[in-house]
């Protein structure tokens, strides 16, 4: 409707100089405090509405255990005066107990405070619970067992509490260098063999050889002569010696770069203003094998029929400084605008990364789907891969073998490998979502079919993380269409085997030693099955599962497993969260169960559940 059909609109006069009005002494004052008032009401509203809604005021924690005391560390947010918190551990309130350990500050529980309680072990979570003026009972921050710093004195992974980002732990293992595997498949050859020619490159310290075509390098720039050598020759062997370069190396296709040993023939690459430095693979029937990189220097694979053979590779230089990688693997394979298959990694290391040790995915900027196949790794070792970005990586959630993110797998073999000490997951593919860097979905869900993982071993993953968003820190992060047989899990902080969302996926003689949790099962998954598989001295759960049917778990051996909120194994609860914290159904679980007589072997919530359970002293 016009303004006109209104009337005419009159103009507000505004008042200047004497004729401004004015408020006597009282009346300010009134209106002053009527205006806090009001002020303070609609705070008050907000913030129950907040609380109504399920969200408490901020607060940071971090939480450190010995066994003995528990220690919450104030990191930030809310300063809480007594009475209006409450500290629970598994769900029993044990605030009276909880005494602050630095009072000289102080009563409120404050940033920089620290609240100290006696807790014998096993403890599996602690949450504080804001209590304010509105009675909302609502959970603020919280832990758990897998997220705790350890503190213990004979603890050979405890760090300074509270842990800074750039922390480590007091006696971090070192992990061997060399490993004996057992038995495996063989190597298998390309199909085409690298075309005519060979030539030599020697380092700035090398030997020369006895006789054929030398190109000899000065110790700097020496990409230069090797991609010279290919350029001529389809072999192109390096002497040994320690080679110095600044800028990629590009492969042609048929192709083999070989040097004279994992520790004989070094390549360091270093380039203080671009850290993407590979030995790019961008064409097909490629072998490398029998040298090291070193420094910003990995492997990128974006083609099919690729050999990788006695390579070792780690972000450290030959004077101990440890470089950022711009790959995001040290050997990485990148479906970039095609799929990627036949690809084998035969006994490669991995170690001392300030990136993923091996990682495949895919651009999927055009949004189309594409798969890595036939992608093979035997005898292949990740080992201290990721720092936390505060402490040199690229990414907070490095792992050792990163197998699956935004590509299809399909026909992927693990075996005899080991992923040992790494920040994250060991062994680690990615439910099924494709997602942005806003955590957005962005396309169909990925594919998972034929992957298989024999006598692969994952130990002490997770415990040297410090980053406060630390979540995986499992031995095998693995989901869908999976089968992992004979395989180890050993000590990692959180599950020794963690599944979510998963479906089809198949335990056969695994087995678990010292995890927080032997298996973690959840967030809806179905059709796993475990077979004559075990757990040993879980530090809480030898098994926790919750909204998962379907789970078949036979001839199960649990001992000693710590035993938290008073069973072994635990079914339904979900860190209390409605969400995730449904019922198991339709399963079975045929146990027997080593140990303290005074623990339930396993909860019997949910429906259509049937159980073999025999229990049994250690």
């Amino acid at each position: 409707m016009a303004l006109g059909d209104y009337g005419r609109k009159h103009r507000k006069p505004v008042p200047s100089g004497d004729d401004e009005p004015h408020l006597s002494p009282t009346a300010l004052a009134f209106l002053v405090v009527f205006l806090v008032v009001i002020a303070v009401a609609i705070g008050a509203g907000l913030l129950f509405l907040q609380l109504l809604a399920g969200h408490g005021p901020a607060l940071s924690i971090e939480v450190g255990y010995d066994g003995s005391t528990l220690r919450i560390h104030h990191g930030g947010g809310i300063e809480l005066p007594p009475g209006d918190f409450r500290v629970l551990v598994d769900g029993k309130d044990r605030t009276r107990d909880a005494r602050l350990e630095n009072s000289s500050v102080g009563v409120n529980f404050s940033a920089g405070t620290t609240l100290a309680l006696p807790a014998p072990a096993p403890v599996q979570g602690v949450r504080v619970q804001y209590e304010g003026d509105q009675g909302g009972h609502v959970v603020i921050a919280e832990r758990y067992a897998e997220e705790f710093v350890p503190t213990g004195r004979d603890d050979p992974w405890a760090m300074p509490f509270p842990p800074s980002a750039t922390a480590t732990p007091r006696g971090a293992e070192v992990p061997p260098r060399e490993y004996t595997y057992p038995p495996g498949p063989a190597p298998q050859p390309l199909a085409e063999e690298p075309r005519a020619g060979h030539v030599y490159v020697a380092a700035a310290d090398s030997a020369p050889p006895r006789s054929g075509e030398v190109l000899r390098c000065d110790g700097k720039n020496d990409e230069v002569e090797i991609t010279e050598a290919l350029r001529r020759a389809g072999t192109v062997e390096l002497l040994e010696g320690t080679f110095h370069l600044s800028r990629r190396l590009t492969l042609p296709d048929h192709t083999a770069l070989t040097g004279q040993g994992r520790t004989r023939t070094v390549l360091e690459f270093e380039n203080t203003a671009d850290p993407y430095q590979p030995i790019e693979v961008a064409q097909p029937f490629v072998v490398v094998r029998d040298l090291r990189l070193q420094g910003q220097g990995f492997i990128r694979i974006s083609a099919s029929h690729v050999r990788i053979r006695d390579v070792v590779a780690t972000s450290r230089t030959k004077d101990g400084r440890l470089l950022p990688s711009g790959g995001n693997g040290m050997f990485f394979v990148w479906a970039d605008r095609a799929d990627v298959e036949d690809v084998e990694f035969y006994a490669c290391t991995a170690y001392d990364c300030s990136t993923h040790g091996f990682n495949m995915n895919q651009d999927f900027s055009d949004r189309v789907p594409r798969t890595t196949r036939e992608i093979r790794f035997v005898n292949c070792y990740a080992a201290l891969c990721g720092y936390g970005t505060a402490g040199g990586s690229r990414s907070p959630w490095i792992t050792g073998f990163d197998l699956q993110e935004g590509q299809d797998l399909v026909d992927c073999q693990v075996v005899n490998c080991i992923a040992e000490s790494n920040w994250e997951s060991g062994f680690h593919a990615e439910p099924g979502t494709r997602l942005d860097a806003a955590m957005r979905e962005i396309g169909p869900r990925t594919r998972c079919e034929g992957l298989v993982f024999k006598n692969c071993i994952a130990k002490n993953n997770g415990w040297r993380n410090t980053d406060p968003a630390r979540f995986f820190m499992s031995g095998f992060y693995v989901h869908r269409n999976a089968v992992l047989q004979d395989c180890r899990s050993v000590h990692n902080r959180n599950a020794g085997f963690y599944v979510q969302g998963g479906s089809a996926l198949r335990y056969d003689r695994c087995s678990d030693v010292g995890s927080t949790y032997g298996w973690r099962i959840g967030k809806s998954s179905q059709g796993i099955e475990l077979e004559n598989c075990s757990s040993r001295d879980a530090r809480v759960w030898a098994l926790w599962a919750a909204y998962t049917s379907r789970l078949e778990v036979t001839n199960f051996t649990q001992t000693d497993a710590g035993g938290a909120r008073g069973v072994q194994s635990i079914l339904g609860w979900y860190k209390d969260e409605g969400r995730y914290g449904r019922p198991v159904t339709d399963s079975f679980f045929g146990i027997t169960a080593v140990g303290s007589t005074a623990l339930s072997p396993i909860t019997r919530d949910g429906s259509g559940n049937r159980y073999e359970i025999e229990t049994r002293r250690g």
